[in-house]
């Protein structure tokens, strides 16, 4: 497809390693409702398993990607996963690059989403076969401890992750080629009991875009854990005082950016407070308040 050299793509980039944000491994940028903005010209061709869980995919930036989704441990419960969508940009190898996104956002994940990491410090994740209706998963790197009670939560994350595919029924994983202690002979298979409903949607970071050696943010992000139809959105300073601007939506709809009115106000570090009502493709309402870290992020330069 054809790269994007915009600021858009570029903190999309940024999200997909640092929320996902949970949210996702976001790599172009998605339509923004404005009126200075082109109508979005792309497309999204979304799964069975992400249309369950999320319903109708949002709109594309440039060019075609695919709405897939990864299932994340749960932090209380770590045998059972949860769905969370991801977009992907190559029409092959699908189930190998959403592996390398599930890693990039299971780093990063927020302890308020809900959701843990499964995987150990220097572990990676890799499709070594494929062999009719059974695909291979080697885990390799010296955070790999089969008999550790984490490793159960790794391999759900896995399996149900590789097992939206329609042509995959069974998914083997090996450690450093061996088989994985305890797994069937002909490997796992659909555990449907053990994936969690998915929730109302919710914020998960606040970021602040800041030019290259500029001393005010162009615009602050909150990033949300799934596509949103925004009711009503709010920032706050630490004193209580909102901060003015204009909203728009970007990212795939996951994203609220803010052109703040008075940027000089606004610092990384600062704690602003989020107050959200927004609802999914699938009617789920998620509203409330939440204090955040303002993130900094300088902007590439020539972007």
């Amino acid at each position: 497809m054809k790269a994007m050299p915009s600021r858009g793509r570029q903190y999309l980039i940024r999200l997909g390693a640092a929320s996902i944000a949970l949210a996702v491994l976001l790599v172009v940028a998605g339509c923004r409702e404005s009126a200075r903005q082109p109508a979005p010209s792309g497309t999204v061709q979304a799964n069975e398993a992400y249309e369950r869980y999320f319903g109708e995919p949002p709109a594309g930036g440039e060019g075609t990607c695919f709405a897939r989704v990864g299932f994340f441990p749960l932090t209380a419960d770590p045998g059972r996963v949860r769905p969370v969508p991801l977009f992907i940009f190559r029409p092959e190898g699908q189930l190998a690059h959403l592996l390398e996104a599930l890693e990039t956002v299971a780093r990063e994940l927020p302890p308020h989403s809900g959701l843990r990491n499964p995987f150990p410090p220097g572990i990676s994740a890799r499709v070594t076969a494929q062999t009719g209706e059974s695909v291979t998963v080697d885990l390799a790197g010296p955070g790999v401890a089969p008999d550790s009670p984490d490793f159960q939560g790794l391999a759900a994350s896995l399996v149900e992750t590789a097992l939206q595919f329609e042509d995959i029924e069974r998914v083997v994983i090996t450690v450093a080629g061996e088989p994985a202690p305890e797994m069937p002979p002909e490997g796992f298979g659909r555990n449907p009991e053990r994936i969690a409903p998915v929730g109302p949607p919710l914020p998960l970071m606040v970021v602040g875009d800041w030019e290259s050696g500029g001393k005010d943010p162009v615009e602050i992000r909150i990033s949300f854990d799934r596509p949103v139809d925004v009711h009503d959105i709010r920032l706050f300073d630490a004193d209580g005082r909102e901060i003015a601007g204009e909203y728009f939506r970007t990212g795939f709809d996951m994203i609220v950016a803010l052109h703040p009115a008075a940027p000089q106000a606004l610092r990384p570090g600062m704690t602003v407070r989020a107050a959200w009502r927004v609802s999914d493709r699938l009617g789920r309402e998620g509203r409330g308040e939440r204090d955040f870290v303002l993130e900094g992020h300088d902007l590439p330069e020539g972007r």
